[in-house]
């Protein structure tokens, strides 16, 4: 949601302190990219760092931010595009931070026998074929999660596909994996929107809504992580890789 990414935007700014300005841009509504990024070097910045709220490297939508950033400014005022992060250890604990909140929320009677579901939006298999890491970086980042949270059952789903999709996309979804973690006598399932650093219609409708009617009609207690948002931890993530960042080039 806009209104979600302006909040981060200006807990980031504060979180960085006063050398740092921050911006939020958008592909599909105002402020673009470009639009904020004008706004940045009229305000005097000399060095602009573009962040991808998705910590995951892949052409569907980071790739996308990635051609927006191309082509703005001069050789020296050009915007940095940082690819992936997914792997940043304060992202990591900020996720820990939300996965043990919501296991917690379950009566302690059925907490032992709750699985987790760590959910990202599927996109095609074809450019997970064309060497796409999108799908690995998730896979990497839940092994980080799971590691430090110590999460015994777990499972990775894959959501939102498109509905006039004609082609393969990553699998399982949730659906068929709520069905098997019921048949497998689970009465509890966590759902963690791990691919996602807000909220949005893939989390207020597609996890709060559908998937949770799914499970409901499955006999499963159901409950969904909170998303990100503005979590101090996460906010702490995001200066943390734009700071690392920023060191580096001064060390060029």
């Amino acid at each position: 949601m806009p209104e979600m990414v302006k909040a981060q935007a200006a807990a980031l700014a504060k979180e960085l302190g006063g050398n740092y300005l921050a911006y939020e841009g958008f592909r599909y509504s105002n402020p673009s990219i470009a639009e904020s990024f004008d706004k940045a070097i009229k305000d005097g910045a000399q060095r602009v760092i573009a962040l991808s709220m998705s910590p995951y490297a892949t052409e569907v939508t980071t790739g996308e931010y990635r051609n927006a950033c191309a082509g703005l400014g001069s050789k020296t005022t050009a915007p940095l595009f940082i690819p992936s992060w997914h792997d940043n250890p304060l992202f990591i604990d900020a996720w820990v931070e939300k996965a043990v909140a919501g296991l917690a929320m379950f009566p302690s009677a059925i907490r032992g026998n709750a699985a987790v579901i760590f959910t990202s939006h599927s996109i095609p298999v074809r450019y997970i074929a064309a060497g796409d890491p999108y799908q690995k970086q998730i896979e990497e980042t839940v092994a980080l999660v799971v590691a430090k949270a110590g999460i015994r059952e777990w499972r990775i789903a894959w959501q939102s596909k498109g509905a006039r999709a004609t082609e393969p996309w990553i699998e399982p979804a949730v659906e068929p994996t709520l069905d098997k973690l019921a048949q497998d006598g689970h009465q509890a399932v966590l759902e963690v929107p791990i691919g996602f650093t807000c909220d949005h219609m893939e989390t207020l409708y597609d996890i709060d809504v559908v998937h949770r009617a799914h499970a409901v009609k499955l006999g499963i207690h159901f409950e969904r992580a909170e998303s990100l948002n503005t979590s101090p931890l996460f906010i702490k993530a995001l200066a943390d890789v734009v700071k690392k960042r920023d060191n580096l080039l001064d060390a060029d």
